[in-house]
């Protein structure tokens, strides 16, 4: 009677060769994790730029049209009809006033603060190496029948610490 023996296990060779892919694997999975470790901050740099920049949006679209504008908004000329009663054509850009005293949307055109600052001048917390850009212009089309004279895009760019810019922009009218 003949015992056949049978090889049990692994060979050298084999477990040299598990090694050496678990190794390679550990490797690429391990550089993909610090990648994502190094770029998690992003997000909420993003988050913090958006929300300057809808503060600042909505301050600028509490104000009133012009400084000719009477309060609750003025006449705008459409297609069907005019308005003679309109407020006078003004200027776009400050009137002499600081940020505290702004009272129109003209009034912001050409902001440009670091850090950004509250409504009354103090720097906002949080904020160091933000950088936000406001521009009011006249586009250069009709939008909707509402001529060019009684309409402005108000575009705020808010750029974070880590050089990346957000951007959001709104069209007011004259009423």
């Amino acid at each position: 009677m003949n015992k056949r023996y049978q090889q049990a296990g692994f060979t050298l060779i084999e477990t040299v060769m598990v090694i050496t892919l678990v190794g390679v694997m550990l490797a690429g999975m391990t550089a993909l994790f610090m990648n994502n470790v190094g770029n998690s901050h992003r997000p909420y740099l993003r988050q913090k730029a958006l929300a300057v920049a809808n503060a600042f949006m909505d301050e600028i679209l509490r104000k009133q049209w012009n400084e000719a504008t009477p309060l609750g908004g003025g006449c705008v000329n459409t297609a069907s009809g005019s308005c003679a009663t309109g407020p006078a054509v003004i200027a776009i850009g400050t009137d002499g006033e600081s940020r505290a005293t702004y009272d129109d949307i003209d009034d912001y055109h050409g902001l440009n603060q670091s850090p950004p600052q509250d409504s009354s001048g103090t720097d906002m917390p949080g904020y160091t190496g933000y950088t936000v850009n406001v521009s009011v212009v006249q586009p250069g089309v009709n939008w909707n029948t509402v001529p060019t004279a009684d309409l402005r895009l108000i575009t705020v760019n808010v750029t974070s610490s880590s050089n990346e810019t957000i951007s959001i922009s709104a069209y007011r009218v004259n009423f």
